[in-house]
C-alpha cells in the first residue's frame, strides 16, 4: 500500500486485528440481511397458504422492501452525521426485533407490519455494512477485497432458499426469521470491539426530506394495490405525486439533501441510480415468482423451489467477482452494461422456457445466465458511484445507491399484480425490464474509471 493510498484510510482501518474484527463484523451483517432476503422466498408459498392469506402474497415482499428504502433514506444520512457504528448498530436492533416478531406471527396482515420493521432494520443495515467496509479499505484493496464480500453475500444467498426449504419441510418457517437473531448478536459485539469512527464536525440534519420521500412513495405504492377502489387509488398517485413534487422544491432549498444535485450531475452516479433500479426490478421480481411458479405450477416442494434459486443466486456472486475487474478496465459501461446483457439473454430464455413448457433444467440455465449477467450490474453501479463521491458523501451515496434497488423491487413487484395473470406473462415483463436496462446502460454509462480523488 502506498503512501496516498494509506492516507486515504481512518486510523481504526490500519491493517490489523481491528481491521480483520471489524470486517468479520460487517461480512456478518451483510450476510445476515443477504440470508434474510432469500430464506423466505422459498418458505412463502407455504407460510402464506398456512395463514390464510395467499392474496397477499406480493405484499409480504413489497412491505419489506418499501421499510428498507425508508429506513436507507432516514438511517443512511446519519452515517455520514452520527456516525457508522451507531446506526449499524440501531439498525440491527430494529432488525433482529422484527426477526423475533416475524417468528411469532399468527396472520399475514401481521405479518406483514412485522416486516415493516424488520425492513427498516435492514435499510439501516445494508448501506451502512458496504459503507464501513470502504471506509476500512482503498479502492485498490477494494478490488482485491470484493471476492471475500461477495463469496460471503453468495454464499448467505445460496444457502438460504435451500435452508428456508428445509425449514418448511422439516421444522417450521418461523425459524426462517428467528435464526438470524444468533449472527446479528455476534456481529453486533464483534463490530462494538474493533471499529472506532473517526470525528467529525456537527452539521444539521435535514428529517423532512427523507420523511417526505416515503410518505409520497408509500402512497404511491397503495395507489398499485390491486383490488382497491378506483377512486381511492387515483386519490393516493394524486396525492403522491403532489408530495414528490414537494419533495423535490424541499431538497432544492435543504442544506442536507438526501443527495447533493452536483453528484447527480454526475453521469457514473446517475447511471449507477438507474443501474440500481433496474437490478432491484430484476433481482426481485425473479426471486418472488420463480418459487411460486415452481410450487403452483410445477408441482415441486419447496425445496426444489428454493433449489432453483441457487443458478441465480450463485451466478450473482461469481458474476460480482469478475465484474470490479471489468469495471476497473473498461468502467461501468463494460461492467454493468455489459452485465445487463448477459441478464438479457437469460431472462428471454427464463420466458419462453415458461411459456413453452420446457421444464426444470432450461430454467435452472436461464436462471444461472440471468445472475452471471446481474451480478456485476447491481456491484460496479455501487461501487461506481463510490469511487466518484467524496469520503463525507460515501455514506450517503451507498444508502442512495441501495435505496433505488429496494425501491426498484418494491414497486416491479406492486406493478406485476396489475398485469394479465399468469405466469408466462409476467416472465415476459421481466425480460422487457432486462431489455431496458441492457440498452440504457450500454448507451450512457461511462466508459472509463476517473475517481472522485483523481477528478480534483
Amino acid at each position: 500500500m502506498d503512501a496516498r493510498d494509506s492516507s486515504e484510510l481512518q486510523p481504526a482501518a490500519r491493517p490489523g486485528t481491528p481491521r480483520r474484527l471489524a470486517t468479520t463484523a460487517v461480512l456478518l451483517g451483510l450476510v445476515v440481511s443477504a440470508f434474510e432476503a432469500t430464506v423466505v422466498t422459498s418458505a412463502m408459498p407455504t407460510l402464506t397458504r398456512e395463514l390464510g392469506g395467499q392474496h397477499l402474497y406480493s405484499w409480504v415482499f413489497s412491505s419489506y422492501l418499501f421499510a428498507s428504502t425508508l429506513g436507507i433514506l432516514l438511517f443512511g444520512k446519519l452515517t455520514d452525521h452520527l456516525g457508522r457504528k451507531p446506526v449499524f448498530s440501531a439498525g440491527m436492533g430494529l432488525f433482529l426485533l422484527g426477526s423475533v416478531l416475524c417468528g411469532f406471527a399468527h396472520s399475514v396482515p401481521a405479518l406483514i407490519a412485522f416486516r415493516l420493521v424488520q425492513g427498516l432494520g435492514a435499510g439501516a443495515l445494508q448501506p451502512t455494512t458496504m459503507t464501513i467496509s470502504a471506509d476500512l479499505y482503498t479502492l485498490k484493496e477494494r478490488a482485491a477485497v470484493q471476492g471475500l464480500f461477495t463469496g460471503a453475500w453468495g454464499a448467505a444467498t445460496v444457502v438460504g432458499p435451500l435452508i428456508g426449504g428445509w425449514l418448511v419441510m422439516h421444522a417450521s418457517w418461523r425459524w426462517a426469521f428467528l435464526v438470524n437473531v444468533p449472527v446479528g448478536l455476534i456481529a453486533l459485539a464483534l463490530l462494538h470491539a474493533s471499529y472506532r469512527d473517526p470525528a467529525r464536525a456537527s452539521s444539521r440534519i435535514d428529517v423532512w426530506g427523507p420523511a417526505l420521500t416515503g410518505v409520497s412513495l408509500g402512497l404511491l405504492l397503495f395507489a398499485l394495490e390491486r383490488g382497491g377502489a378506483s377512486g381511492l387509488r387515483l386519490s393516493f398517485a394524486l396525492a403522491a405525486c403532489a408530495g414528490l413534487a414537494t419533495v423535490v422544491r424541499q431538497q432544492r432549498s435543504s442544506p442536507s439533501p438526501l443527495i447533493p444535485l452536483a453528484l447527480l450531475r454526475d453521469r457514473t452516479v446517475l447511471c449507477g441510480v438507474l443501474g440500481g433500479v433496474l437490478c432491484g426490478a430484476l433481482l426481485y421480481t425473479t426471486t418472488a415468482l420463480v418459487p411460486l411458479w415452481m410450487t403452483e405450477h410445477s408441482g415441486h416442494s419447496p425445496l426444489m423451489a428454493g433449489l432453483a434459486l441457487v443458478p441465480l443466486l450463485g451466478g450473482w456472486a461469481c458474476g460480482s467477482t469478475f465484474g470490479v475487474r471489468v469495471f476497473l478496465r473498461g468502467g461501468l459501461r463494460a461492467s454493468a452494461g455489459g452485465g445487463f446483457a448477459l441478464c438479457l439473454g437469460g431472462a428471454c430464455l427464463l420466458a419462453l422456457g415458461v411459456s413453452r413448457d420446457w421444464g426444470t433444467p432450461a430454467a435452472f440455465v436461464s436462471l444461472g445466465l440471468m445472475g452471471l449477467g446481474l451480478g456485476p450490474a447491481a456491484s460496479t453501479s455501487l461501487l461506481g458511484p463510490q469511487t466518484r463521491a467524496p469520503w463525507h458523501h460515501r455514506g450517503m451515496v451507498t444508502s442512495a445507491i441501495y435505496a433505488t434497488r429496494m425501491l426498484g423491487g418494491s414497486f416491479t413487484l406492486a406493478a406485476l399484480e396489475l398485469v394479465p395473470p399468469g405466469f408466462p406473462v409476467r416472465f415476459a415483463l421481466i425480460a422487457a425490464i432486462a431489455t431496458a436496462a441492457a440498452l440504457s446502460l450500454g448507451l450512457f454509462a461511462p466508459g472509463r474509471v476517473v475517481t472522485e480523488a483523481g477528478a480534483s
